[in-house]
């Protein structure tokens, strides 16, 4: 290890600079080396000149084939061709492939060198006047002036001129300009020495002057040699802390923001923090200031765990356990906690375990209910000897009428979690001896269990209804068009966005569980092709799903394509890659899929229901029911509607307990209750006057479902709706009640009947056919009039929740396999004869 050498010592006794100054210094000095990105980084010269070709530093070529240039954005423009674009008269492509750009002049251009040669060597020095290096001009002109010679300078230079062979560099470090004069300075460099001394009135030294001066700056340099000793230490220990977090260096902005720093004296100084720039430099400030004040607290034996306020970041907590980069952010706030011994026990129980962001956060917020609930006992559990059963008592009672920070209930299976992390914390710290003196009452009993209730009630509304699938399947030419995505084309990325949202829709599996897929994911065995995945959240790996062969298409045209992009080196393995090198997880991030499928659905013109409204259109979809993690409630519902047995799908979405599945096969009793209640009071008569039950309970006893309403007949409602007498003809019945969730039904009998007339009148049926066909179709249509015109009067939230309760009974009717309503018939025992 190569350590940097010292700076001019520093003067503790400096404004701004910390009393261990000295010290300080010494430490950041121990911890850099010289060996920090070889390529890129002189630690001569203090001067970073970026690679385009590193993933780790934010520089892209320009798009122009052509051109040198670098920039900080991806498939963009440098200046100079943007400009030139904007005059070219074909097309963008064309000028990208055909346009050379002029070459600008910088301070290690040489445009053409000095004309003096002599038996074949010729002057290294660039020419700055009719051929001649500077040198050779001034010689020659005080030659003339001082009448030694008659001669021009084409002449001079030919016959008296000796040629310089040296080839020394520019004085400025950093430059590698060939110098132009005596003075040691390149042709760049010479012109601001001259205007140095006209604007000082002074004459400085060339030396001297280039030790403290800047080599030319392109897009992709920044120096910090102008910096302050210390701040040049801090500035680059923070560059390189920055490495290890993942995160990448925009030269640019470091650029900028050296030079806003030029005046102080140390990072850890309050004022710097209150300097206003550009956001992105902002945000590395920030950056930076954090890792020094990290660096300097390490340097004081302060341990991050040793404050109260947790900085989840700099203890090193990854947001996930399967994450191999520290990507957590924020803080955790231990101040909430009332009492000292618990603080203390989350503290060290943090610094031992060291848990992820996931899982700290459950277990904080268990720490402060229990917290919060001993507070209101005798002496606020302050004191650890004290506490007994009756305490315990309180603290169950808390967890199980605990609310969410928006005042909302948590879930009962929520608040069991809670309490149980609650329980594992104190578990540890007896285990870890800091409870000694803790009683032996205070501990969970059998007294103290939270019931968990059903959560699957409701989970269908889940499922998005495969009429909307269809038509995001109609728009899937534009998931991910205006997506950026590491160094990965506008192709790419939209082609691996299409291969998560078939992944997704087909396969039913966890956001999560499409995100970490392996690149070898597919396997064939006899002709068939399964998906390898893991279920991370059952803790059970290598399961296997049977898939169509249109879905091993998709994923297999993926992996081509995927093999030969250039993904981050930890990406090797899975087949969505992470967006860069400092991503957390090594594949794409779980949100990220999130995020796009919003945008895109969001983005899509029209996507509607198969419900229509007053004015007969179809009503819009909700689109915020489209979300990753609804796809596997439609694939569950999917097979649930089209007859796969239990168990088969039980396996298929790897469920443990049966139950889970079996809500996949009804609709949420609570919810068709509700449906029911509301339906019950819009119900009409075959005229299309309101014909309401008195409440949800008479409407299921009374009624029973037939295709195109409910039926009250008595003998038919007995049967189950198989009894009808006049062959389902219900527009002429008088027992006939339908409501609006059988509208679209009705429309379709009022299409089918329309097309029967046609094809009876080709066959020259007898006229009373037509005429019963015709009054039908009359009649049903008088209905749907007055149905939608009683809707349209309602206000916006009735209709809203009249169309949502038409929804979930239409599911019901179809998922059941037969048109009833959700009621069991009773069958007496027909009496011995």
């Amino acid at each position: 290890m190569t350590v940097l050498a010292s700076p001019a010592p520093l003067r503790a006794a400096a404004v701004g600079l910390p009393a261990d100054a000295m010290a300080w210094e010494m430490w950041l000095r121990e911890r850099l080396t010289t060996d920090w990105r070889p390529t890129e980084w002189n630690h001569e010269a203090w001067l970073f000149t970026g690679d385009v070709n590193n993933p780790r530093t934010s520089l892209w070529p320009c798009s122009v084939r052509a051109c040198v240039n670098q920039l900080h954005i991806r498939h963009g423009f440098c200046k100079q061709c943007a400009i030139e674009l904007g005059k070219y008269a074909g097309n963008a492509d064309e000028f990208v492939a055909t346009y050379v750009p002029k070459r600008r002049a910088g301070c290690a251009t040489v445009k053409s060198s000095c004309l003096v040669e002599r038996d074949g060597q010729r002057c290294t020095r660039p020419a700055v006047s009719v051929g001649a290096c500077d040198t050779h001009y001034g010689t020659w002109h005080k030659q003339v002036k001082g009448g030694r010679t008659t001669l021009g300078i084409r002449e001079w230079m030919a016959s008296l001129a000796v040629p310089f062979l040296d080839t020394v560099s520019c004085h400025v470090i950093g430059c590698g300009g060939p110098i132009m004069n005596s003075r040691g300075l390149c042709a760049f460099h010479w012109r601001r020495w001259s205007h140095h001394n006209v604007r000082t009135g002074k004459k400085v030294d060339a030396r001297d002057w280039a030790a403290a001066e800047l080599p030319f700056l392109g897009g992709s340099r920044f120096s910090l040699i102008r910096l302050a000793p210390l701040v040049k230490l801090e500035f680059l220990y923070a560059l390189q802390h920055r490495d290890t977090l993942g995160k990448s260096v925009l030269p640019p902005t470091c650029r900028n923001l050296a030079l806003h720093l030029a005046d102080a004296t140390t990072l850890l100084d309050p004022s710097v923090g209150s300097l206003s720039l550009s956001n992105t430099s902002d945000a590395l400030l920030r950056q930076l200031r954090w890792s020094i004040s990290l660096a300097y607290d390490q340097h004081r034996g302060i341990s991050p765990t040793d404050k109260d306020v947790l900085d989840l970041p700099a203890i090193g907590l990854r947001a996930h356990s399967w994450t191999r980069q520290r990507v957590a952010r924020g803080t955790a706030d231990l101040t909430e906690i009332p009492q000292p011994w618990l603080r203390e026990l989350v503290r060290v129980w943090v610094d031992a375990e060291r848990p992820a962001v996931r899982d700290l956060g459950p277990t904080l917020r268990a720490a402060t209910l229990a917290g919060q609930a001993l507070s209101g006992r005798p002496g606020g559990g302050q004191d650890v000897a004290a506490l007994q059963f009756a305490d315990m008592t309180a603290v169950a009672a808390q967890f199980r009428t605990a609310l969410r920070l928006d005042g909302e209930p948590y879930t009962s299976k929520t608040r069991h979690t809670l309490f149980s992390r609650f329980c594992d914390l104190l578990n540890f710290g007896r285990k870890a001896d800091m409870l000694d003196h803790m009683s032996g009452s205070f501990v969970r009993h059998s007294s103290h269990r939270i019931v968990v209730e059903d959560t699957n009630e409701g989970e269908i509304g889940k499922a998005i209804p495969e009429f909307v699938i269809r038509q995001l399947n109609d728009a899937l030419h534009s998931i991910g068009a205006d997506m950026p995505y590491g160094r990965l084309s506008r192709d790419d990325i939209q082609m691996m966005f299409r291969t998560v949202y078939i992944v997704l829709r087909d396969t039913g599996r966890r956001p999560g569980e499409v995100a970490c897929l392996r690149d070898d994911c597919l396997e064939t065995i006899d002709g068939e092709t399964s998906l390898v995945w893991e279920n991370r959240k059952g803790k059970r790996l290598r399961r296997r799903l049977p898939i169509t062969s249109d879905t091993a298409h998709a994923i297999g045209q993926w992996q081509l394509r995927r093999r030969s992009l250039p993904v981050p080196e930890h990406s090797t393995g899975f087949l969505f890659p992470a967006i860069s090198h400092g991503a957390g997880a090594p594949h794409i991030d779980p949100n990220t899929v999130s995020a796009v499928i919003r945008e895109w659905v969001g983005s899509l013109p029209a996507l509607v229901t198969d419900t229509v409204g007053p004015d007969g259109e179809p009503l819009s979809f909700d689109r915020t029911r489209i979300f990753p993690r609804a796809f596997r409630n439609s694939y569950a519902q999917r097979h649930a509607d089209e007859g796969t047995p239990v168990d088969v799908l039980k396996d298929l979405m790897d469920h443990v307990d049966v139950n889970t599945t079996m809500g996949y096969y009804t609709v949420s009793l609570r919810r068709k209750q509700q449906a029911v209640k509301t339906l019950s009071a819009r119900v009409v008569d075959r005229d299309g006057n309101p014909a309401p039950f008195r409440s949800g309970l008479a409407y299921e006893r009374s009624a029973v479902a037939v295709p195109f309403g409910g039926c009250t007949e008595p003998s038919n409602v007995k049967a189950g709706g198989h009894a009808c007498r006049i062959r389902f003809q219900c527009a002429g019945c008088g027992f006939y009640r339908p409501d609006p969730s059988y509208l679209s039904a009705i429309e379709q009998q009022i299409n089918d009947l329309r097309a029967d007339r046609e094809t009876a009148q080709a066959m020259g049926a007898a006229e009373f056919v037509i005429r019963n066909l015709t009054e039908q179709i009359d009649a049903y249509g008088e209905v749907i009039t007055k149905m939608r015109t009683k809707l349209a009067e309602l206000p916006a939230d009735e209709r809203a929740e009249i169309e949502d309760a038409s929804a979930i009974m239409r599911r019901a009717r179809a998922g059941s396999g037969h048109l009833k309503l959700p009621i069991t018939p009773v069958r007496r025992p027909e009496p011995p004869r």
